[in-house]
């Protein structure tokens, strides 16, 4: 890498700073132990879960227990190790991967409410705004995939906001999916594990547990969650089960959005004679309210660096039938054509005519209308059926059920409706072989599956009638510009595209860990065989025949290979070289039929990192140090075209146990994430770049590049803006003893982001860097606990630009101070 120096040297730095200081804390304590009753147990007050018992593990010290629950009283180690990552058991410690978890003890303390939330704890996680709605994040500059119990989810790009409250666990992998997982980008994935009764110890529960969470806050929040886990034992039969419900009805920092949510989680957990045992379970979803938002339109430099907004609006436009929108047949586009491909919306048409001049815009006010709706219904199932066998082998049979139901209208003129499910099943046989004589010892885990998909996607883009600089947010929506859509019942504005598709994969995979001495080995391939057939039945006609079958098949072979020294000291430094493929999609899985023409409907990708794992002092300051290089694509849509990106930088993760009452954690990077040019992904530009010199000529219009950023003759390879070159949190947590008078602790953290930009190189709006402030208390006596969080203490303005085409025409203003008060009544 280029800049690799540049990144490597300062993190190395911190390192260094952070090791100096552990010694002067007390080393955690050791003693020796032949059972693991006698390990102590973590504390899971605050989570309303039973203490589970820790017995002796190969995280730290065989043969000797290193009493580190005590001192982790923010959940931030992993105790046991655990098969989510290889489907082999290891430990994070001992994985040749960026890997990073987050515990619900750690989301409680830290206030994670969302999945943007996560970059408090996890490098490389800045997400760009989908819309103001948190579905899935960034890793690593790229969207990232969600996963459920090692199952990939139905694609979440602002569709609705992912429930982080019923995780017991999420665990963030950077770079490439495992063999196990299924094919998928390279970046990094998101996966959740859920509450339930089974411990990591392989244990249960021994008592039913319970409790009851209200929370309020600022801005009319309201949640309820509820979670009762219950042992149960039927002769030989051992087990539990484990409910968690959540209720949301809040307003919003920005005025006009109203988020709702329920949700139901259920998991259960049995163990049967003779080494089976199942585990079944799933979650039911619905959301309204989550209604998209490009946030301000008619960005500045003067909007982002003084307030100050232009307000007019186009009186020329007229609603003629009084349908409180405007009709396809109520308005015409100006104008057309531009140089090099450019489209342009201007004209007298688009001229500002009253109302002229210029406000102070508040953070509240965002682009939102009544017309503005979103409502989501998701359904995820799950069954293992697994057989342990006397070898210490075991055999798993796993069947995973997602669906994706949603209608969504954003009043600048973008209807969506989609309908989508994905069924898989899996085998995977996991054994141990030791050579005689050689030293060597092969975990090893081999199997296979099938995956179906099957989604519906409807969309419209108003033929290019839409104009975000349309609205003068100051004013407020009008008739004027709001656009028609398919919702409505006058039906003038029919579904563009309507997109269906079917697609499987057959895959088989292997995955074997090798160590010898201090080295380990671990390979990983997978063999992939595509189907796809998918048809277009919208209206608007593309560059393929409408109503015409498609279809398509391939094959893929994909594979990893890290090699880590595992070394007495506790430093773990490790290589991986890793290649990918995946299923170019929409956003609710879908394949364009322009993809399937082309054979342009599978993109691979390719990953190179090395890093070290640290767990020194007795794992009092774990973490990692790694740098990288990964190629992978995203598809563009209306352009319906596979965009190329390289991205690179160094990434730090450090969590420092510094007394038995005193934590800390950091999360930082440095990246840089370049397209690959020529870029001509269709692009909404500024009007600026065609020659335009006064904002209320073309406000009530818009310009675009069919030809992307490439026809404005930015032909090479570019920086994409929209994500920092650097984030960095520092987040400390003190938690008492507990005494007589309860137990009491607090969470003091600040994430810094640098600035941020558009996609024109010498054009864009630059939004500078902030910093974020926040803070936490509880204080726990017997079965209440009450807390109190503060995001954005001192109400620092800042920035997020949009994610897509939409870069250079809208940004969404961060939230001001808000707080949440909680009561978690425990029984």
């Amino acid at each position: 890498m280029n800049r690799l120096s540049e990144y490597v040297c300062p993190a190395l730095l911190l390192t260094t700073a952070v090791i100096a200081v552990a010694p002067g804390a007390r080393a955690a304590e050791t003693v020796t132990t032949t059972t693991t009753a006698e390990a102590t147990t973590t504390d899971k007050a605050a989570s309303g879960t039973t203490d589970a018992a820790v017995p002796a593990s190969s995280i730290y010290n065989a043969g000797e227990m290193t009493v580190i629950s005590e001192r982790d009283k923010a959940g931030l180690l992993e105790l046991e190790p655990n098969d989510l990552l290889f489907g082999l058991n290891k430990s994070l410690q001992e994985t040749p991967r960026a890997a990073s978890f987050v515990s619900d003890t750690t989301l409680e303390r830290y206030g994670i409410q969302t999945v943007d939330d996560l970059i408090a704890t996890s490098p490389g996680t800045y997400t760009s705004s989908f819309y103001g709605v948190s579905g899935s994040v960034n890793v690593r500059g790229t969207l990232a995939e969600t996963y459920y119990r090692g199952f990939k989810r139905i694609e979440n790009r602002g569709t609705y906001e992912t429930p982080v409250g019923a995780a017991s666990r999420i665990d963030i992998i950077r770079g490439a999916p495992t063999p196990n997982f299924g094919p998928g980008k390279v970046g990094g994935l998101l996966n959740f594990e859920p509450k339930t009764t089974k411990l990591e110890d392989g244990t249960y529960m021994s008592d039913l547990t319970s409790a009851f969470d209200l929370t309020v806050g600022s801005y009319g929040k309201k949640n309820l969650a509820a979670e009762a886990g219950a042992p149960i034992t039927l002769g030989e039969v051992k087990g539990g089960a484990y409910l968690y419900a959540e209720l949301e009805d809040s307003d919003s920092y920005y005025d006009g959005i109203h988020p709702k949510h329920q949700m139901a989680q259920l998991a259960t957990n049995f163990n049967f004679a003779n080494g089976w045992s199942t585990a079944t379970g799933g979650m039911v979803y619905h959301a309204e309210g989550y209604v998209q938002t490009p946030g301000w339109n008619r960005v500045t430099q003067d909007l982002i660096d003084n307030g100050t907004y232009i307000t007019g609006r186009d009186t020329s436009l007229i609603d003629a039938n009084g349908d409180g929108d405007l009709d396809p047949s109520e308005i015409t586009t100006p104008n057309g054509s531009l140089t090099n491909g450019g489209y342009g919306g201007v004209g007298d048409a688009a001229t500002l005519d009253t109302g002229v001049g210029k406000t102070q815009l508040s953070r509240h006010t965002v682009y939102v209308s009544d017309a503005d709706f979103s409502e989501t219904w998701t359904a995820t199932l799950y069954h293992d059926f697994v057989k342990a066998f006397s070898d210490g082998s075991e055999l798993k049979f796993q069947l995973f059920y997602d669906s994706l139901e949603n209608e969504r209208f954003v009043s600048y003129g973008y209807p969506g409706a989609y309908d989508s499910w994905v069924g898989e099943g899996r085998v995977t046989y996991n054994f141990s072989l030791q050579p005689k004589g050689t030293g060597i010892t092969i975990d090893n885990s081999i199997g296979g599956g099938y995956r179906h998909y099957d989604a519906n996607a409807k969309e419209s883009f108003n033929s290019g009638r839409i104009a975000v600089d349309r609205r003068d947010l100051s004013y407020g929506a009008t008739p004027t510009d709001i656009m028609d859509s398919p919702f409505t019942a006058d039906g003038g504005q029919d579904w563009e595209t309507d997109i269906s598709t079917k697609w499987g994969d057959a895959g088989i995979f292997a995955i074997s860990d090798i160590k010898y001495g201090m080295l380990d080995l671990t390979l990983g391939g997978r063999y992939d065989h595509y189907n796809v057939e998918t048809v277009d039945d919208g209206s608007l006609n593309w560059s393929y025949p409408l109503g015409q079958d498609f279809d398509g098949r391939a094959g893929r072979f994909t594979y990893s290979a890290s090699l880590m020294l595992i070394t007495d000291m506790g430093i773990n430094p490790y290589i991986t070289h890793a290649k990918t493929s995946a299923v170019e999609i929409g956003q609710a899985g879908e394949v364009s039929p322009s993809l399937v023409i082309n054979d342009a409907w599978i993109s691979d990708g390719k990953l190179n990192e090395v890093g070290v794992k640290f767990s020194l002092f007795d794992a009092v300051v774990t973490g990692t140090l790694d740098a990288y290089r990964q190629e992978r694509t995203r598809f563009a849509q209306i352009s319906n075209t596979v965009v190329g990106t390289v991205a690179k930088g160094v990434e730090l993760e450090a969590r420092y146990l510094a007394t038995e009452n005193l934590s800390f954690t950091f999360a930082g990077n440095l990246q840089k994430t370049t397209i690959k040019g020529p870029d001509t992904s269709y692009y909404i530009v500024p009007c600026s770049v065609y020659g335009y010199t006064d904002p209320t000529q073309y406000y009530g219009g818009a310009c675009a590049s069919y030809n992307g950023v490439a026809g404005l003759g930015q032909t090479g390879n570019y920086e994409d803006g929209t994500i920092p070159q650097s984030t960095t949190s520092l987040f400390g947590t003190y938690t008492t003893d507990k005494y007589d008078w309860g137990q009491a602790g607090g969470t003091l953290g600040a994430t810094h982001v640098t600035s941020t930009t558009g996609k024109i190189t010498g054009v864009s709006v630059k939004y500078p860097a902030y910093t974020l402030v926040q803070a936490s208390a509880f204080y726990a006596l017997g079965n209440v606990q009450v807390s109190l969080n503060v995001d954005n203490i001192f109400d620092e303005t800042y920035f997020t630009p949009l994610a897509d085409l939409y870069s250079d025409a809208a940004v969404l203003p961060g939230k001001g101070r808000e707080w949440r008060l909680s009561l978690k009544y425990t029984f």
